[in-house]
């Protein structure tokens, strides 16, 4: 296959671009600026700062992780400057109120960029498609890869385990590597705390305060944005020294702005492809794209199924979404959050890789729907 600019499927010339709407890329902001605020590769970050920088848009819809009313929360801000966007950039893993800013942008004058996650901006397109006036201040829609985020109650229980004073709190930032990585607790006084990543990320892989549209969940690549990215984490992309974020551009508007990014030289790419991105990831699509085995679990559980099972039964897969489940239903009691947040992390983090272990284990049979 021939692009546009001569290349061969899989190469692209320095600051030189034919961007395919749904096909998956590699890459990174070339400001180092960026990078080091951002989790992955600072891709959304640069995207946004230059949509800024030139006029088109005057300012963006971006979230972060705060303290209101002396509880952990996701708070979406309108950054109208560089530094604004930087501080909201990286990872939340939180539910972040980003309806409800993209609302107010009604009594707002001004063209505004927004991100969000897969399940908002499904809504918002919904809600855009019936108010044209909003949806000309909304230009550009960027969408976050994501498998599941958290209510703040996860911080809120997390920090009162670790003695942190939740009142103390001012911003949290989740610093991401290929291994590992940490959860920085700004307190206001401006000192700060650092956990372990893989300690939080254990109770939200165990199902510990996720939020219950994300049980049942199955779009993972924000496939209604114009542009979506996160991270990519394979044997290649682990090994180079400058991490990498996967992007796709769904939109053809997407494309646009990413070619002429690209070409400004303020973001490098290189093709990866959807198909070898499904290829490689395949393990983790088929356990939480397909809705099957969750019913057995939510049935087990108490949880109110939804669809149906077919007649075969991947029973490992069942068998951790039944984990996930049951925490979640925990966590939303007084006593069972004190249950949970009273047992010793490496417990909880014994849970996340018996659920990591059983989805990966495959057997075959016909799909779920």
């Amino acid at each position: 296959m021939i692009r546009k600019n001569g290349a061969k499927k899989g190469q692209m010339a320095e600051n030189q671009a034919y961007i395919e709407q749904g096909e998956l890329y590699a890459g990174y902001a070339a400001d180092t600026d960026i990078r080091a605020h951002a989790s992955s590769g600072g891709i959304v970050s640069a995207i946004l700062i230059d949509l800024l920088e030139t006029g088109r848009i005057d300012g963006a819809l971006v979230s972060m992780i705060g303290s209101r009313d002396s509880h952990i929360r996701g708070v979406t801000e309108r950054a109208v400057d560089r530094a604004g966007i930087l501080q909201c950039a990286g990872s939340s893993y939180i539910e972040t109120p980003v309806i409800g800013a993209a609302r107010n942008l009604r009594e707002i004058t001004g063209r505004y960029a927004l991100v969000g996650l897969p399940c908002q901006i499904r809504t918002l397109r919904k809600y855009l498609s019936t108010r044209p006036g909003l949806k000309e201040k909304i230009p550009y829609i960027i969408g976050l890869f994501c498998r599941g985020t958290v209510a703040g109650g996860l911080y809120d229980d997390l920090f009162l385990k670790y003695g942190i004073a939740r009142s103390a709190v001012a911003t949290v930032k989740v610093r991401r590597e290929h291994i590992g990585g940490d959860l920085i607790i700004n307190l206001a006084d401006g000192t700060s705390r650092t956990i372990p990543f893989r300690k939080m990320n254990s109770y939200r892989i165990a199902g510990i305060h996720s939020m219950p549209r994300c049980l049942w969940c199955s779009e993972h690549l924000a496939a209604e944005a114009d542009i979506a990215g996160g991270d990519i984490f394979t044997g290649k992309y682990r090994k180079k020294q400058i991490k990498h974020s996967a992007f796709v551009c769904w939109s053809g508007t997407g494309a646009s702005l990413m070619e002429e990014t690209i070409k400004k030289g303020l973001v490098t790419a290189e093709y990866f492809g959807m198909k070898r991105y499904r290829r490689t990831f395949a393990g983790i699509e088929t356990f939480s794209n397909r809705l099957g085995p969750r019913y057995m679990a939510a049935r087990l559980t108490g949880a109110r199924p939804r669809g149906r099972p077919s007649a075969f039964n991947n029973i490992f897969h069942s068998l951790a979404w039944t984990i996930i489940f049951a925490n979640n239903r925990l966590s939303r009691t007084m006593k069972g959050r004190k249950l949970l947040f009273g047992l010793p992390s490496w417990v909880i983090q014994l849970e996340a890789m018996t659920v990591k272990a059983l989805s990966r284990i495959h057997i075959g049979g016909p799909d779920y729907k």
